[in-house]
């Protein structure tokens, strides 16, 4: 009768740890499968894509280092850079269009203190979408300021694309 015991309880371990394994092994094949789909990677953060292996740059490290740095900055305009504001600087009906050149471009800090630094969401739940656009505006209380930058992704590498000035 022991063994008869010692042979059941042997068989139904082997079944047990074979499903066991069997299972470990199909999940593990499943954290592979996602963890190559892209979509499933964190928002806004490095990326390296299967098919071009190209580098995602994370805007929050280029747009720091955009604001100090002015060469990195003027290597990172594409020039000649779209600029859209009121006609002659002054407010009214009339728009204007320019485009200006890489000689004519001036280092912009895009920040007014050292204490702080703008952060930029896309959306109300302060999660970024990982999207290859983002807008940064400085908008005045009371007193008419409204700047718009347009930041694209291309090529992996954030680059400013175009400014709207309608300050009043």
């Amino acid at each position: 009768m022991k063994k008869g015991l010692i042979i059941i309880l042997t068989l139904i371990t082997g079944f047990g740890l074979g499903w066991w394994f069997n299972e470990m092994n199909r999940f593990t094949e499943g954290v592979i499968m996602d963890a190559q789909k892209l979509k499933l990677q964190f928002t806004d953060s490095v990326i390296l894509s299967n098919n071009s292996d190209v580098v995602q740059e994370d805007f929050d490290d280029f747009f720091y280092k955009f604001m100090l740095e002015p060469d990195f900055q003027v290597s990172r305009v594409k020039f000649p850079l779209k600029f859209i504001g009121f006609k002659n600087g002054h407010p009214g009906n009339h728009i204007d269009t320019v485009y200006l050149l890489k000689d004519k471009w001036k280092h912009k800090s895009y920040y007014l203190g050292r204490q702080y630094i703008p952060i930029i969401y896309d959306n109300y739940d302060l999660v970024l979408q990982n999207t290859d656009e983002r807008l940064f505006r400085w908008a005045g209380v009371e007193n008419g300021i409204d700047v718009k930058s347009f930041f694209k992704r291309i090529g992996g590498q954030w680059y400013l694309i175009q400014e709207e000035n309608f300050s009043t």
